[in-house]
This record gives C-alpha cells, sequence and structure tokens, in this order.
C-alpha cells in the first residue's frame, strides 16, 4: 500500500462495498494513472469487512473526516458510507473542499443528485456514480458518451439482483417467498433487512438516476409508481408459466408525445413478460437493461449487478477516470421539458389473481362489478390445487381473471368495491403486460 505517486484515495465506508474498493487497488498496486489508497474513514475497524483490513493496514484508519478533507495527497474520496445524511454532508464538504467523489450511494444520488451534480460542477469537480447502477454493467458511462440519449425512446430493466433472484427460485423451484428470501439471506444475496429490494425501492432509485442521465431532469424517487414482489404467491407462477410468460421486477422508463406534449412514463412493477423477452431469460441475481432508439436497433445489457467486487470495479472504472482527466464531465442537457404521466392513466393487459371464500355468486358479482366499470373480461381460470378448507371450516379458492386492455385508474375504482366484499379473503393482486 506505499505510495508510488500523487494521486491519493480515501475510502469512506469500509462495508462490502469500500472493502471491494480497498481489495482492487492492493491487488493492483498503484497503476498507470498513479491511484493508491491513502486513508480509510471508519468509526468502528474492528467490525465487518473493515476488520481484515485493519490488521494488515491499521495505519490507514482515520475516524477524523478532517484527517481526509485537509490531506493535500488524497485527491478523490469512494463514498461508501450509504445513507442520506451525513454522507450528504460529507459528500457536499468534500466538493467544497476541492476533493473528487466517487459513489455507489444511489439513495443519496437519487434523493439529492440536483444537489450534488451542481455542486461539483460549481466547484470543478468530478461527483461520479457508474457503481449506484447495475455494478459492473457500464451503463451510465455508455449512455453518457456512447448513446444519442436524446433518441432514446425507452429504457427497461432488470435492476435488483435480490428480487431477481427471489423470482427465479420461485419460478424454477416452486419455492414460496419467504422461504426464497430466507435462502437468499443465507447465500447474501439479501440483506438481513431486505425492505430496499424487495419493496422495489433500491430499483426505483436506480430508475431515476437513468431518467435523469437519459432526459436531463431529476425526478423525485416518491413521484415514480412502485410495487416491490412481497405480495406474489406460486400460483402467479403457475398462471404465468401456463401462459409462456415469466414474472421480472421491471423498473421502466418511456417518452410519450400526446397532444404536443412531452410526458415521461416511469414505473417499477412485477411484469410478465413473454418468454422471447430477453429480460425474461436473465436468472439468478443477474441484472439487464433493454434500451430502445429512435434510429438503433434495441441493445441490452447483461451483468453482474451487485456484490463487492463488481460494484467496486465500477467505482475503480471512475476512479481511473478521475485520474486521466481532473476536468469534470458536463451535467446532462435537455431542451425538451418532460412531465411525468399520472400512471393511473397508463394502459396494460391485466390479470387479476383472487383468494375468496367458496361462496355461490361470486364470479358473477366481480363480473358486475368489472362490466360497470366498463371493463371486459378475457379469461377465467380456477386453479383446483389450491382449493382448501379454510378458517373455520369455510372453503377457500384461488383463481385468476385476465382482462381485456384497460387504464389503471378504471381498474382501481373497480378493485377499491370488490376488496370491500365479504368473501374476499385478501386483496387482489394484480399482475400486468405491457401492450
Amino acid at each position: 500500500m506505499s505510495k508510488t505517486n500523487h494521486f491519493g484515495i480515501a475510502i469512506a465506508g469500509l462495508g462490502t462495498v469500500g472493502s471491494g474498493v480497498a481489495k482492487i487497488l492492493s491487488d493492483h498496486q498503484v497503476g498507470d494513472n498513479g491511484l493508491f489508497l491513502k486513508s480509510i474513514l471508519e468509526r468502528d475497524p474492528e467490525k465487518g469487512p473493515a476488520r481484515e483490513w485493519f490488521q494488515k493496514i491499521p495505519e490507514a484508519f482515520v475516524n477524523d473526516q478532517e484527517s481526509i478533507l485537509q490531506d493535500p495527497e488524497i485527491k478523490v474520496i469512494v463514498e461508501t458510507i450509504g445513507g442520506t445524511g451525513f454522507a450528504r454532508e460529507f459528500t457536499l464538504e468534500a466538493l467544497k473542499r476541492g476533493k473528487h467523489v466517487v459513489t455507489a450511494n444511489k439513495d443519496l444520488i437519487a434523493t439529492h443528485g440536483a444537489e450534488l451534480c451542481a455542486k461539483s460542477q460549481s466547484c470543478n469537480r468530478h461527483y461520479l456514480f457508474e457503481a449506484a447502477v447495475a455494478g459492473a454493467i457500464p451503463v451510465l458511462s455508455l449512455l453518457r458518451e456512447y448513446f444519442q440519449t436524446r433518441d432514446i425512446l425507452e429504457l427497461e430493466g432488470i435492476l435488483n439482483g435480490t428480487t431477481n433472484y427471489i423470482l427465479s427460485e420461485m419460478e424454477t423451484r416452486s419455492l414460496g417467498f419467504e422461504e426464497t428470501l430466507k435462502q437468499a439471506q443465507e447465500l447474501g444475496f439479501a440483506e438481513q433487512d431486505p425492505t430496499n429490494d424487495i419493496k422495489g425501492y433500491d430499483a426505483r432509485y436506480k430508475l431515476v438516476i437513468l431518467a435523469y442521465l437519459i432526459c436531463g431532469q431529476w425526478i423525485s424517487p416518491s413521484e415514480i409508481y412502485l410495487e416491490g414482489i412481497d405480495r406474489l404467491e406460486l400460483p402467479d407462477f403457475e398462471y404465468a408459466s401456463r401462459m409462456g410468460r415469466s414474472i421480472k421486477l421491471i423498473a421502466r422508463m418511456r417518452r410519450v408525445e400526446e397532444k404536443g406534449n412531452n410526458y415521461l412514463q416511469a414505473f417499477v412493477l412485477p411484469m410478465m413478460l413473454p418468454r422471447e423477452n430477453v429480460l425474461s431469460k436473465i436468472d439468478g441475481s443477474t441484472n439487464a437493461l433493454s434500451l430502445k432508439g429512435r434510429f438503433s436497433e434495441d441493445i441490452s445489457l447483461i451483468g453482474k449487478g451487485a456484490g463487492s467486487l463488481p460494484t467496486a470495479s465500477a467505482i475503480v472504472s471512475d476512479l481511473n477516470r478521475v485520474a486521466r482527466n481532473e476536468k469534470p464531465i458536463p451535467l446532462p442537457s435537455n431542451t425538451e421539458l418532460f412531465q411525468l404521466m399520472p400512471f393511473n392513466e397508463s394502459f396494460f393487459r391485466h390479470t387479476l389473481r383472487f383468494e375468496v371464500y367458496d361462496e355461490p355468486g361470486i364470479v358473477g358479482m366481480i363480473g358486475k362489478i368489472l362490466a360497470e366499470s366498463g371493463i371486459n373480461i378475457y379469461a377465467l381460470e380456477q386453479l383446483p390445487q389450491y382449493h382448501r378448507i379454510g378458517d373455520a371450516e369455510r372453503e377457500s379458492v384461488i383463481f385468476t381473471i385476465t382482462l381485456e386492455p384497460c387504464s389503471e385508474g378504471v381498474l382501481w375504482e373497480a378493485l377499491d368495491k370488490i376488496n370491500l366484499a365479504s368473501f374476499m379473503i385478501q386483496p387482489v393482486n394484480v399482475l400486468r403486460e405491457s401492450l
């Protein structure tokens, strides 16, 4: 870890990703660009991944951010602290003090990206975050440097390895959600608190970043409609399989021109994909992204989307970028102003999964409510293997109804009425398919 050149690096937060960066820098020692690890900011170096490094190079560890910010040999800080509180304050101060910042903190970028990018430009410093989206897949660099982003019409992707692993196991091994989640945690694919992954927040943060690079606008994460995977059950996968479909958590953004206005449709949802769709074939913890251009053919990018070393490799790529050229990358620009399309105006083909107490007239009542909302039924299928005795000896049944395409808003109105019915055991689960 000895210094042989002038481009010092400090890592702030030596968790899973930060330790991966330390390993790559250690293995390669000093490269052509003179990168070397000078300091590590870690408040508790005796725990977690930091422990091994503290035993190797205790002299590199500091617990005072000022020692990093004041060190003239440290040119760039790798921020892998996580969160949006201290990490934001530290990043702003680092840029102000003339340090470049490289990060994988998608929560922070999606929430405060406008402020942080503007600060980096005013300070003439890099603020780079290739590692924040899709791990080792260099999608952000491609969007900045290769694609004509104004010509990208649609983007859809599998942006979270944890959820894709869970969905793949449920589909191929017929394992229940809770069992698969526990397995993912034991294998290290899921955190002990998996909320950000299974609720879809992580994928939504990444979609915010991608939308910014394509459209030049920051969208608040809360404005993007979101559903996670925690309500999916095995009957959903059995039905999808019979229809030649796979279920994936999809982050999608597309441009919509309507009546002279420019809209962005953006959402994160479990979707049923035809088997011929390249994303339906992505298994395990792999990430993938498909781009549709105005003039280009569809382009797909596939690779490891998570893990210590894949993510760290993207960070080191950004470090090399800074070392090659200390002039910061210009911010994305777009002369078009986009409005976010309300999700209730989106159209899909919907499949509804019902779990009900077995009583006469249920299908007729549901059909009547749907008809009153102007919704046509395309197909109905009962799943006899799920016909069972429920509470108080009442029989329960599961069945699916596939609808003709309709808007979300119209469907929601109908479901609000259906879910109030006394025969409903749990709210209707909705799966969607693009038109």
